[in-house]
């Protein structure tokens, strides 16, 4: 791959701007001061079922030979932290039904999307020292 974006296939696009765009809908619910809602707990649960894909993506490269460039125990370190979150952020929202629950789905959200654009560079080499 060439150039500074071209770790950015489609999968991670997908769960980078998704991810970005239920954090953007959260932080407002949060601000307006709504509790979690159906919105914003099945726009988190969504992104879970997107990570989870993007997971299991991962999971299927490996298993059909390819190798990623950086090393595979950041990648899998980066892929369990990515989908644990949504999952914790739910499990909050759930128990505490307050205005703060909302942000922690927007913090989870956001935090998603950054991770799985680092993993992709993980798997392309992207950053890596020689």
């Amino acid at each position: 791959m060439n150039g500074s974006s071209a770790y950015l296939d489609p999968p991670t696009l997908v769960l980078l701007l998704g991810g970005m765009a239920v954090a953007l809908v959260t932080l407002v619910a949060g601000l307006n001061g709504r509790a979690p809602g159906r919105v914003t707990v099945g726009l988190t649960a969504l992104l879970q079922a997107a990570v989870l894909a993007y997971a299991g993506l991962y999971l299927l490269r490996q298993l059909r030979g390819e190798a990623p460039v950086g090393p595979a125990w950041e990648l899998w370190a980066y892929l369990v932290t990515v989908l644990l979150l949504p999952a914790l952020a739910l499990v909050w929202a759930r128990e505490e039904r307050t205005r703060w629950s909302t942000f922690v789905l927007a913090v989870a959200a956001f935090t998603v999307a950054v991770m799985a654009a680092r993993t992709a560079q993980i798997w392309y080499g992207v950053g890596m020292l020689p």
